[in-house]
């Protein structure tokens, strides 16, 4: 009990000691009996932006005959009232110092002093913001060539007070990376893709003054890349047809057209044209002879490509777009053919599939050759038909093959399609529910048998 309470009065006096000292400290202070000056202004940093004007105070009680002195450095700028610097910016105001329009080299310590610094000094520190200011390599505007392949990287060096935040981006699409902005002084594209060349923004930021922004376009060398809408074109004789190659090539590349390998020159039935990437054939009045395989082929000082399109009077494949559910007994079965000459003959192959066994039993092809009618789109050359399958097992899986044929021959056969009949007695109702519940009931008789 007494040890706590020696601790205790130990800290109350403690305590008071301090409450003395700062009430001493905060009065006059004595020598000889005079009071002695002191600074009641505390030292600070002072952030500017140039052109700015900062005041530095230095409030001093008990001056009496001393003489206040500022510095910068060790360069003396006034003494007294007395300005000692031939600077016109700087002045004083009471005993506070005012610096007008300041500039960069006006940053650094202030000191203000009492006579001849033995009464102590007081010390502010002028910090100038300056906005960002930025360097490219290589060099803003300038244009950098790169092979496709190739790595590349820029360099956005940056500088002002604060330190400037460096983002990269993209003046029109996303970086490669499949980002907007990134952030930092380096962007650094690897394995670059004719799809990466472009403008490159690089934007610093501090918050003061306004952003800059720097550009450097990238031009990207690659081989020829050919690509055609239609690998397949249809036409007859006596009729146009145009086959399309869209070339993509830095430097510009050379077309050459080919029939069945065999290079090919302009007459007056074939005329070969260009606008824009897209290079064209066209062949007027169709000849028998004008059927075949047809390629473009482009090369430059980089490499070369090719890419092949078939001219055929002969039907597309046919594309079933019958629905994957039927009537229980029969199904209208309903497709589109491309094909500029009347359909003359269809043949439909169909079978039925026993998926509820555990082996891969499949009924026997069904052969149907049909002439049905048909409706004729101008414009696509499409012809739609459509043909009733009866007879039907109600609660089946079927599937079905079909060919068309015009005057040139039979298409290729179309792909695989297959449907699910309902069971009878299950109302044949087109609703979104049941076309869900039977899609997915196809689905799964699909994933069984190819299973097995």
């Amino acid at each position: 009990m007494r040890r706590r309470l020696f601790i205790f009065f130990l800290v109350v006096v403690v305590y008071l000691g301090e409450i003395c000292v700062a009430i001493l400290n905060s009065g006059p202070s004595y020598r000889n009996g005079e009071i002695l000056p002191r600074f009641t202004s505390q030292p600070n940093t002072f952030s500017a932006v140039i052109g700015d004007t900062i005041v530095l105070p230095c409030e001093v009680q008990n001056l009496g005959s001393f003489v206040i002195v500022w510095k910068r450095g060790i360069t003396l700028l006034t003494a007294g009232q007395q300005k000692i610097t031939a600077d016109p910016r700087i002045s004083l105001v009471g005993y506070n110092l005012e610096v007008r329009e300041i500039r960069y080299s006006d940053q650094g310590d202030y000191t203000c002093q009492i006579g001849d610094g033995s009464h102590g000094d007081l010390i502010h520190t002028v910090e100038i913001l300056m906005p960002p200011s930025i360097q490219i390599f290589p060099n803003s505007g300038d244009v950098l060539t790169s092979r496709k392949g190739a790595t590349v990287s820029f360099e956005c060096r940056a500088s002002g007070n604060p330190t400037p935040v460096v983002q990269w981006s993209k003046k029109e699409g996303l970086l490669p990376s499949g980002l907007q902005v990134q952030t930092g002084y380096l962007l650094s594209l690897t394995n670059v893709q004719r799809e990466d060349a472009g403008a490159y923004q690089c934007t610093a930021s501090n918050g003061i003054g306004q952003a800059v922004t720097g550009e450097i376009k990238l031009h990207v060398l690659f081989p020829p890349e050919i690509t055609v809408a239609k690998s397949w074109v249809n036409s007859g004789e006596g009729l146009e047809a145009r086959l399309d190659c869209v070339v993509h090539a830095d430097p510009p590349g050379e077309v050459s057209w080919y029939q069945n390998s065999f290079p090919l020159q302009q007459t007056d039935r074939r005329i070969m044209s260009t606008k824009g990437k897209i290079y064209s054939l066209n062949i007027k009045n169709v000849q028998f002879s004008d059927f075949g395989n047809y390629s473009c082929t482009v090369h430059n000082s980089i490499g070369k490509d090719r890419k092949y399109i078939e001219l055929t009077g002969k039907p597309g494949p046919a594309r079933i777009i019958s629905p994957a559910y039927s009537n229980p007994e029969y199904y209208d079965l309903r497709w589109v053919v491309q094909s500029v000459l009347p359909i003359i003959e269809v043949k439909i192959l169909y079978r039925r599939i026993n998926a509820t066994s555990f082996y891969d039993h499949k009924g026997q092809w069904h052969d149907l050759v049909i002439k049905p009618e048909q409706k004729y789109d101008s414009k696509t050359s499409e012809r739609f038909q459509s043909f009733r399958i009866t007879n039907l097992v109600p609660d089946s899986l079927y599937e079905c093959l079909i060919l068309t044929k015009n005057q040139h021959g039979y298409s290729d056969v179309s792909d695989v399609h297959q449907w699910f009949s309902l069971d009878k007695g299950r109302p044949f109702v087109g609703s979104t529910g049941q076309i869900k519940s039977l899609g997915i009931a196809v689905i799964f008789l699909q994933t069984i048998i190819l299973l097995l």
